[in-house]
């Protein structure tokens, strides 16, 4: 880089030749050399913070433009598992011979914990083992700590229960939806329409199994979703049967007798 001399010989001569003092064109030569500096400077200043307000300037239009896609979206939970075949978890109900309901389906929800977005583990194993005391808040603890992202932690919850685990308030802690099989007239005729249970789970749905009984002698009809969940009605008249039950029981205890059965001849 060439730099104009301070003091030019040229401009001194003619300067003294003049009678001015030579001293003052190398404070002028000096001020400008000071001048050009600055600008420079000022230049590569203005250069730097125009690229960094650009940078800026995308970064926050591309977080912008995220934030309100994801805010235009549905909320969906995370699934646990590949996307297989869909879960059939709609089950038909079960129906007497005129209409009222044996077996139908109540909602109800799963719980289920992603341990690496808790916040405190051990408080919430803590909770969660003074809700439910079939668990152990130790064990609990370790397995929320053990590096797993994803733990079930109940099948179904009673809507109290559910109010609990929500109270404690950890990110961690999710819930899926499930149904499950009801008898609203509890034990009567249990015999004949048999149980079930979940089959194949999913974090938003699982299906309901017959495992005895109507339910499982007629699983496929139940499940059927070409039936559009039209009730399976049964030949059993649930006031008869409610009879029946309750002569039997008081026939066994006058006799003493371990067991007693009834056949109803014209069905």
């Amino acid at each position: 880089m060439i730099r104009t001399p301070l003091r030019p010989l040229a401009r001194i001569l003619e300067a003294r030749a003049k009678g001015e003092n030579p001293d003052s064109i190398e404070r002028e030569n000096l001020r400008l050399r000071h001048e050009e500096q600055r600008d420079k400077a000022r230049g590569r200043a203005e250069g730097r913070l125009m690229v960094l307000g650009l940078a800026f300037f995308v970064a926050f239009t591309v977080i912008g433009g995220r934030m309100g896609l994801m805010a235009s979206s549905q909320p969906t939970e995370p699934r646990t598992a590949a996307t297989g075949a869909e879960i059939l978890n709609q089950r038909a109900d079960i129906t007497d011979r005129n209409g009222r309901i044996l077996a139908t389906n109540l909602l109800t929800h799963s719980l289920y914990a992603h341990p690496k977005d808790m916040i405190d583990p051990a408080r919430v194993a803590k909770e969660l083992a003074a809700i439910f005391p079939e668990l152990d808040a130790k064990a609990l603890e370790r397995r929320f700590s053990d590096g797993r992202s994803f733990l079930w932690l109940r099948r179904k919850l009673s809507p109290e229960q559910m109010q609990q685990v929500h109270d404690i308030g950890d990110p961690g802690l999710l819930f899926g939806p499930r149904e499950m099989r009801l008898y609203p007239n509890g034990r009567l005729a249990a015999h004949v329409l048999g149980g079930a249970s979940f089959g194949a789970e999913g974090v938003h749905s699982a299906e309901v199994i017959g495992t005895a009984g109507i339910e499982k002698a007629m699983d496929a009809r139940l499940r059927d979703p070409a039936q559009g969940r039209e009730p399976l009605a049964l030949s059993i008249d649930m006031t008869i049967q409610a009879t029946t039950t309750e002569v039997l029981e008081a026939g066994m205890k006058m006799m003493n007798a371990k067991g007693a059965a009834a056949v109803l001849m014209d069905v």
